[in-house]
């Protein structure tokens, strides 16, 4: 769920956080205070040093497989193994924005191919154990836009009109524009399209940004004693239509990228825009690129061809995108209780 950043230390409520250790290589543990969950949360830290120190494996590799083998532990509370698993991915996340850039090409390609084994098996364990537990124990359903039903819809229909329209900004990609800038960490759309209209040639590609201020779970009214949310991706996709009229859309994928540090951050990326290092920012290459696992090969090519990213460094996910937000579905189930 990205907003407006809180005050360090707090979560979107205003509650004080935990973390697993200052001294760990672990970002903040997001985790609303109370004494199990700061035990336990330090007992991840000592588990992952432990395991640092014993496992001659890169560093990377370690810390995704233990933090997989402890999401997939049914003996933890299922909002904690939401928050690892989310965790994971925040951690491959700083993985290939700080470390990976200053690997060689082959120590890049060797690990990044040791860690998507382990990134599959964690969109398994979301669809296939997590998912359900959260519908089964907390009544918290995350469906997809093919799942509503038509009054659900169309107050999906209502809230894209409404909140989503304005602030989307499609950007064409053809020969007549150059194909635009991708921030770091966002979600984009890669609508590919076509005009029905004789004589009018096609548009080809345009772009479409996921805001990253509204919330990655957008709540659905339900009549049943679920509560739904959709992804906010989906949200912008199911109205597409909308932003294109007269034209026919083809297809339509997801990909998010990954930049690499400009090496002079510390601290919040706003704090680091705040004293005018957005520029390097902008110019550091791309670190990592994610697709949906749907995006045909040709199209990755091309992807990765604009982006400047070598092959090696494109990742098919067979989930969402972004995993480090389980952490707010989490914190939503826990404040929901």
């Amino acid at each position: 769920m990205t907003r407006d950043l809180p005050d360090k230390g707090k979560d979107s409520s205003g509650q004080r956080m935990a973390t697993a250790s200052s001294d760990t290589r672990l970002p903040a543990y997001a985790v609303p205070v109370d004494a199990d969950g700061v035990a336990r949360a330090r007992m991840l830290a000592a588990g992952l040093k432990s395991r640092l120190q014993s496992d001659e494996k890169p560093a990377p590799f370690v810390e995704a497989a233990y933090l997989l083998n402890e999401a997939q532990d049914q003996d933890r509370p299922l909002l904690e193994r939401l928050r690892i698993l989310g965790l994971l991915a925040s951690v491959l996340d700083h993985y290939f924005v700080e470390k990976a850039p200053s690997l060689s090409e082959s120590d890049q390609g060797e690990i990044a191919a040791s860690l998507d084994p382990l990134m599959q098996q964690s969109y398994v364990e979301l669809s296939e154990s997590l998912l359900p537990q959260l519908s089964a124990e907390r009544q918290i359903e995350v469906r997809r836009p093919h799942e509503l039903t038509l009054g659900q819809r169309e107050y999906l229909r209502g809230f894209f009109r409404q909140q989503l329209y304005p602030m989307l900004t499609p950007l064409a990609v053809d020969p007549g524009h150059p194909f635009p800038f991708i921030s770091s960490h966002s979600i984009n759309l890669l609508v590919h399209l076509n005009s029905p209209d004789v004589g009018i040639g096609p548009l080809s590609y345009a772009r479409i940004k996921v805001p990253r201020l509204m919330s990655r779970f957008v709540s659905i009214p339900s009549t049943s004693e679920k509560r739904l949310y959709i992804w906010s991706e989906d949200a912008v996709t199911s109205f597409l239509e909308e932003l294109f009229p007269g034209m026919q859309i083809e297809s339509v994928y997801l990909f998010r990228v990954l930049r690499a540090s400009s090496g002079k951050r510390n601290g919040d990326e706003l704090e680091a825009q705040s004293r005018g290092l957005r520029h390097q920012q902008l110019s550091s290459p791309v670190a990592r690129l994610e697709v949906e696992t749907a995006m045909p090969e040709s199209v990755v090519e091309w992807l990765s061809s604009n982006l400047q990213v070598p092959f090696q460094l494109c990742f098919r996910s067979a989930g969402p995108l972004a995993l480090f937000q389980l952490v707010d579905l989490a914190n939503l189930a826990h404040h929901l209780d």
